[in-house]
């Protein structure tokens, strides 16, 4: 099957559900605010089939990509436009601005349902195990006992083989104030031993560890240095600018402590080796991340799953907008971190392969860059409409359809140019990184057994 069929299915599926949603939102605030509804389409183009009921065409139309509504008087300029009470225009200026903030509130009630369903089921994912490659001299894992190899098992009675079910340990045994050391169980030499560690030294405890984690990379995210020079899933980076590196710790510590800089890595590919030369990002990074090979499933009481939910939708939220404001102060970002529906696309299928939940939990993602984008002030975007209508409150007055028109089209020139600056971004993307996985390839082939046991066993 060639490699963009999953990757449009994927992203028809993801953005044409989410676009679903949003219209949905404005069709239904407007149907309970008495707006005639003349259309309501699932699918955009032409219509396949449907039903008319209460002045509505329902309709399931020929290309799955999202949907739209249709109201009754929508436009200043709609020829339809008779000026009867059940028009969209012909609403009062909060009903038009309650109809219109509808779908991003759609959006945004779809990602908290799903938030919040996700940690009352239960979270799954893929994590890294506690198994210890190096401890730090002086801090106060050394001090508790702890050595390399070591793996620790539990930590106060609660299972921790893996990080993240150490980090809810030592959040579960928080609640312990009676001020006495708590058990740390570990495995050593395939005996169980049993250490202790005093509750004012666990919030330090893990800062004097490194996991025994490797070299090898796990996953590879789209639109970062990593990807457009072709590395992959699998591949294990063995130095960097020359020097060595043997965990993962150390790997990040060098790369952050040159960000925006050409770095040359060798990297072995199966029995190979090869050098890439990137240029890390301003925070020092080249979008990587090390193997997660265990997995967990971490369940929440009702209640305090329910505020997980909500603390993650707000704080994604928070992110999307604090991620929006940089483009503001940096322009420059907008180059290296703006992604249309091609690595949308992508990204969906990679998250698709780890699971249902990582797919749907992406989708909560996008539903919120969704909702972020719509309400941005742009006339055209949702928020445009919210704004005109506020300064209809204020002026008492709409504003002229002379002076809508004018900011409209400006609106449309902005949007245009952000889609297509999007898509080109995505093109140039996947045009880089086949060009560099076509020039690895290249290299591989000329490498010999000799060269590649000199580049991994140099001191």
């Amino acid at each position: 099957m060639p490699e963009f069929l999953p990757v449009l299915f994927y992203g028809v599926l993801l953005l044409g559900a989410l676009v679903l949603v949003h219209e949905l939102g404005h069709f239904l605030v407007a149907k309970w605010l008495g707006v005639r509804v003349i259309s309501f389409s699932i699918g955009m183009g032409p219509r396949l089939f449907g039903f008319t009921r209460g002045g509505t065409d329902y309709r399931i139309s020929a290309l799955p990509l999202g949907g739209y509504v249709r109201m009754a008087g929508d436009t200043p300029e709609a020829e339809e436009r008779t000026g009867a009470p059940d028009e969209f225009l012909s609403k009062p200026w909060w009903a038009r601005a309650l109809i219109t903030a509808a779908g991003p509130g759609a959006n945004l009630v779809f990602a908290l349902l799903v938030n919040m369903a996700i940690f009352l089921i239960g979270v799954e994912g893929r994590d890294y195990s506690t198994a210890v490659s190096r401890v730090k001299p002086g801090s106060v894992a050394e001090r508790a006992g702890l050595e390399a190899r070591d793996h620790i098992v539990a930590y106060a009675g609660h299972p921790a083989r893996t990080v993240s079910e150490l980090s809810s340990a030592i959040e579960s045994a928080g609640a312990d104030k009676s001020g006495k050391p708590l058990p740390l169980t570990i495995e050593r030499d395939g005996e169980s031993k049993t250490l202790e560690l005093r509750p004012q030294d666990v919030d330090a405890f893990a800062d004097g560890l490194d996991w025994d984690m490797g070299t090898e990379v796990g996953q590879v995210l789209i639109g970062y240095p990593a990807y457009d020079n072709g590395l992959r899933e699998g591949d294990e980076i063995l130095r960097i600018d020359g020097q060595r590196v043997l965990l993962w710790t150390d790997l990040s510590t060098i790369l952050r402590s040159k960000p925006n800089t050409e770095r040359t890595l060798l990297v072995r590919r199966g029995e190979q080796t090869f050098q890439v030369h990137l240029k890390t990002s301003p925070e020092g990074t080249i979008g990587i991340s090390p193997p997660e090979r265990l997995t967990y499933k971490q369940s929440f009481p009702p209640l305090k799953a329910l505020s997980l939910g909500v603390q993650q939708t707000f704080w994604v939220t928070g992110q999307i907008y604090s991620g929006l404001w940089s483009f503001v102060t940096d322009p420059m970002r907008l180059r290296t971190t703006v992604a249309g529906p091609i690595a949308i696309a992508q990204v969906a299928r990679q998250q698709a392969k780890g699971g249902l939940q990582q797919l749907v939990t992406f989708a909560s993602f996008i539903s919120l860059a969704l909702m972020a984008m719509n309400l941005l002030p742009i006339p055209i975007l949702d928020g445009g409409h919210i704004l005109f209508a506020f300064i209809e409150a204020v002026r008492h007055r709409p504003l002229s359809l002379k002076t809508q028109l004018f900011f409209q089209r400006i609106g449309l020139f902005v949007l245009m140019g952000l889609v297509v600056f999007a898509f080109y971004n995505d093109l140039s993307r996947v045009g880089q990184r086949r060009r560099a996985e076509a020039d690895i390839d290249r290299r591989l082939q000329t490498t010999s057994p000799s060269d590649t046991a000199a580049a991994t066993h140099a001191p």
